[in-house]
């Protein structure tokens, strides 16, 4: 599993856990580890932000959320199956077809093009896929619902 966060002029560095995320593991080596919340707190001011995170398990099992509603605001409840609104998702698509190109030979290679790749993204690539958020939910609000995927 590979954890990345963003927000507009924010960047994790990776987490990348070899094993499955249950609530434990999620807490504790993906949000903590990352310094989201404390990141976050430095760049919008503590409760300034809002923690966007999809609908997986680990995220919205009742430790995980009492975890972070005690940290910081926390979108919730996230339609299912809405990757296109998702600003993370968008990244990891922009980053895959990077890897369209480019094949690692090995899974030690693969790991560390993934972090090239990772700490390669600019700002404004960042930034355009965080502000896009209100024009994004527009679009799902006028297709009713429907996928966006090939507005953007």
């Amino acid at each position: 599993m590979i954890w990345g966060g963003i927000g507009y002029r924010l960047q994790t560095d990776l987490i990348i856990n070899g094993s499955s995320v249950d609530t434990e593991t999620y807490i504790h080596d993906i949000i903590r580890k990352s310094k989201i919340i404390k990141k976050a707190n430095e760049q919008y001011g503590e409760w300034g932000w809002i923690f966007q995170q999809d609908g997986a398990r680990p995220h919205t099992s009742k430790k995980s959320m009492n975890y972070l509603q005690y940290r910081c605001n926390v979108l919730s409840p996230w339609p299912p199956n809405s990757p296109d609104l998702n600003p993370i998702e968008n990244l990891w698509s922009i980053m895959d077809k990077h890897f369209k190109n480019v094949q690692p030979s090995n899974e030690e290679k693969f790991i560390l093009e993934i972090i090239r790749v990772w700490e390669g993204i600019t700002w404004e690539i960042i930034e355009n896929l965080v502000t896009s958020m209100t024009k994004r939910i527009d679009l799902v609000i006028d297709q009713e619902g429907q996928s966006i995927n090939g507005f953007f």
